[in-house]
């Protein structure tokens, strides 16, 4: 019995170390951001096309819109593009009046995002087929920075092909606190872990970054060369680009002085359905493009891409894991204590240390992410305090969603997710 206890505690020290020593070189981006980014000094002025799919989205997109109209960037020097699906949307009569200018497509056939995207940019392409030098998605319930396009168009001089910008938590703008729930803080450090702690090094280390469906910017060369957007196989189509430049070598650029505002959803069901809908995006996309993959797998830059896009599995099977072991452990020790076995507790205790292990490495991740974007995040100690200590239990609810994703119960529908109808009045 003693033997089988202390194999138990073995088994957990030996994972754990062998999960670190495999996740160690993403954990060390998480410490990349220490020195500001370098800036590059380009003043030469492109033109752009803004790119915006709508569908269904009321009067969210006026936030947007006014962004739009602030922005510092000469407004010669970029043309709106809205992409709606129907053509009594009663969007297509606010944004006449508050921005003419743009120009309002209908795709009625459009079943996703990516569908819609490649309708609109189809269109641009065989209308001005040499006017933009670049093509910027942004999602409808997204608000600009002032100086977003600024920054955009001085990071364009570094020549690169596909470029993602700083998401920050929009929530924050709205002083509800309706806005501001547990479940949109929670979600929103997402996008601190994928930008500042994952796709500021890998820009810098030449790395295909995580490219993130809103705020970014496509060279034009890619998307006549692509004859409009290709990605839409998944339901999660800025991910088919993420391989897509990994498997072709495009070049990716992370611009940390580019700020995108995201809105979050602020009921934890409306969260989970974006989740959802995410990783099984995600893990079709691995589905699709990992042989290819494997395959271009040649030089220190492909392992290194691979490695990219790889890694967060070692997160899954470390998870499942612990959970193993968690409840295996229960088990045992509920048999033993059953049988009257002396030091039946032990099996406890590495139950109790393989949770503890889970929650402790998301601790960490949740007080790094917390720091690095803490200007951000404009909320009280108290309140941080209590973001830290429940945000492990919310990044745990992974663990339900992937396990039905990879049983094969994943959902194929792009489904609306309710928007913060609040934040329309202030906006």
């Amino acid at each position: 019995m003693l033997i089988c206890m202390y194999s138990m505690i073995g088994i957990l020290c030996v994972g754990t170390i062998v999960f670190l020593i495999l996740y160690a070189k993403r954990i060390s981006w998480w410490f990349w951001h220490k020195n500001p980014q370098a800036r590059i000094e380009s003043y030469t002025l492109h033109r752009f096309a803004v790119v915006i799919p709508a569908r269904n989205e009321g009067k969210t997109i006026l936030a947007l819109l006014d962004s739009l109209q602030k922005q510092t960037y000469d407004h010669k020097l970029f043309d709106v593009y809205i992409i709606v699906k129907e053509e009594n949307d009663p969007a297509i009569e606010w944004i006449s009046s508050v921005y003419p200018s743009a120009i309002v497509y209908v795709d009625e056939e459009q079943t996703t995002k990516g569908h819609a995207l490649n309708y609109g940019m189809q269109r641009i392409c065989a209308q001005y087929p040499d006017l933009y030098d670049g093509f910027l998605i942004i999602d409808a319930d997204c608000v600009l920075d002032s100086m977003f396009l600024c920054e955009m168009n001085r990071a364009f001089g570094s020549g690169r092909d596909v470029y993602n910008s700083k998401l920050v938590v929009k929530n924050y703008l709205n002083s509800s606190k309706n806005a501001n729930s547990w479940a949109s803080q929670c979600n929103g450090l997402i996008w601190t872990l994928m930008s500042e702690l994952g796709n500021r090094a890998k820009s810098d280390l030449g790395i295909v970054t995580m490219t993130l469906g809103t705020g970014l910017l496509l060279r034009s060369s890619l998307v006549k060369q692509w004859n409009g957007w290709p990605f839409l196989k998944t339901l999660t189509e800025d991910m088919e680009l993420q391989r897509c430049c990994a498997l072709h070598h495009y070049r990716c650029e992370y611009v940390s002085y580019a700020v995108c505002y995201v809105e979050e959803a602020t009921s934890l069901h409306a969260t989970n359905l974006r989740r959802n809908r995410w990783m099984t995006g995600v893990v079709d996309c691995d589905r699709l493009y990992d042989e290819k993959l494997k395959e271009a797998k040649k030089s220190s830059q492909d392992k290194n891409n691979f490695y990219a896009i790889h890694s967060l599995y070692y997160v899954y099977f470390y998870v499942g894991f612990l959970l193993i072991l968690f409840l295996l452990n229960i088990i045992l020790g509920c048999v033993c204590a059953g049988l009257k076995f002396s030091y039946f507790y032990v099996f406890f205790i590495v139950s109790f240390l393989s949770f503890a292990n889970l929650y402790l490495g998301l601790f960490i991740m949740t007080i790094r992410c917390m720091w690095v974007d803490r200007k951000y995040l404009p909320m009280s100690w108290m309140r941080r305090i209590w973001i830290s200590l429940t945000h492990p239990f919310y990044y745990m609810g992974y663990i339900g969603i992937m396990t039905k994703i990879f049983t094969f119960k994943r959902t194929k529908e792009w489904k609306r997710i309710a928007r913060v109808e609040f934040q329309e009045s202030e906006a």
